[in-house]
């Protein structure tokens, strides 16, 4: 009996982790220049407002005139919330493209919270802690050069807004230039 208990415990996790996941938004892309295909997960989506949408199709935008931004949905500031880049097939990357905030325009950017620290993790393995400059500029993050099917963005904590609790993201990308 204890066996069966056993198994019936496992089995529940499992599908409490299968149900995480598959509570993900994401956002797909056909045939792109290196890949076959990519998509864009994130863990929850800020409701429309005012016309605008919050998704994950938003994210990587022009980086130079961003028209939107993703933000997450939960209450609090977003500390837990991800952001994943999937790709087929796997390519080297060595560097990811990363604007902060909502950037559309100053005054966006200062009414939202912005990522402060966030882990990065790759499929390889790969994990690491960052920090992230409060900044609508573009940054670089660098991790070790690999061939990797995922690349996920855990917020940790965040700059506060002036006026909205939810914390946004311009921009999170592969950089093309690492492909082979």
């Amino acid at each position: 009996m204890p066996f069966r208990l056993a198994s019936v415990v496992c089995l529940a996790l499992a599908v409490g982790q299968a149900s995480a996941n598959a509570a993900e938004t994401c956002s797909e892309r056909g045939l792109m220049q290196y890949t076959d295909s990519s998509r864009t997960c994130v863990s929850s989506v800020l409701a429309p407002q005012a016309g605008n949408s919050y998704g994950p199709d938003k994210l990587g935008g022009g980086y130079d005139k961003p028209e939107g931004a993703w933000c997450e949905g939960v209450d609090g500031t977003g500390a837990g919330e991800t952001i994943t880049l999937h790709q087929k097939p796997n390519n080297k990357i060595g560097s990811m493209t990363f604007v902060n905030g909502y950037a559309k325009t100053p005054e966006l950017f200062k009414a939202n919270g912005r990522v402060r620290e966030a882990r990065i993790e790759t499929s390889t393995g790969y994990s690491k802690t960052i920090t992230l400059k409060d900044t609508p500029q573009q940054q670089t993050i660098r991790i070790p050069a690999a061939k990797v099917s995922w690349l996920r963005l855990t917020i940790l904590s965040v700059y506060p807004g002036s006026r909205a609790s939810d914390t946004c993201v311009t921009a999170f990308s592969f950089n093309q230039d690492e492909f082979p």
